[in-house]
């Protein structure tokens, strides 16, 4: 229940709801009807994605990113990836959808066997209506039963956790320029020379299998990538 909250939540951030602080978390339990362990627990998932800051005894501060950035993409969000970015949510369309046999380098990336069944979904997304990137994303098929073009339109993830109860457990990213597959060459606002900014994934449930794993290009004007991380003492 607290995943749910905190992806209320954060959406409401996102979408500028709360400009300056979180509601108490009295408040809280009483909107959400839920227990104060279970609102904790949500707002320790916002928390850790790097949406607001903790002041002891006074509650919990909306990180206000604007002075960077129109387009900040929040590295910190494993809900849906890049689906909860400022001004949005993305709006997605499909224009690839298919059960392939896994090759080599998929294999590889995706810790399968070659030939296995995955599942490959190619969207486009856009941010107020302007092209934001190209995602290329698989799901094994023995780890995800079932997928389908119209269910990909939508929140895979958010499908995945409500249809499967499969929740991600860690996320591994990898930032890097490579050039745009040519293939992709006209569907992308991009005369197709020089690097993109491109973005690595492969997200993990508890268990240690690979459910998604993905690379994504990115052609929006001005984007900003933002990380949160926790100061550690390694001396104590």
């Amino acid at each position: 229940m607290y995943h749910d909250i905190a992806e209320q939540l954060i959406q409401d951030i996102l979408a500028g709801k709360y400009p300056v602080k979180l509601p108490t978390e009295q408040v809280l339990m009483n909107r959400y009807q839920a227990s104060r362990n279970t609102i904790r627990k949500a707002l320790d998932v916002i928390f850790a994605h790097g949406l607001v800051r903790r002041v002891q005894g006074s509650g919990y501060y909306v990180i206000d990113h604007s002075e960077q950035s129109s387009a900040v993409l929040n590295m910190s969000i494993g809900f849906d990836q890049t689906a909860m970015v400022k001004g949005g949510p993305l709006k997605s369309k499909v224009v690839k959808f298919a059960l392939i046999p896994a090759t080599a380098a998929l294999a590889r990336r995706g810790n399968v066997a070659v030939g296995d069944p995955v599942y490959q979904v190619v969207r486009l997304r856009y941010l107020k209506g302007q092209l934001y990137d190209l995602e290329e994303s698989y799901f094994p098929q023995v780890i995800v039963p079932h997928l389908s073009a119209e269910i990909a339109a939508g929140s895979i993830f958010t499908y995945l956790r409500n249809t499967y109860d499969m929740v991600g457990s860690t996320t591994e990213n990898y930032i890097q320029s490579r050039p745009l597959p040519a293939e992709y060459a006209d569907l992308m606002t991009t005369s197709g020379k020089g690097d993109l900014l491109c973005l690595d994934g492969i997200n993990y449930l508890a268990s240690g299998k690979v459910f998604n794993f993905s690379r994504t290009y990115f052609v929006y004007p001005g984007l900003t990538l933002y990380y949160h991380t926790t100061n550690i003492d390694l001396d104590q």
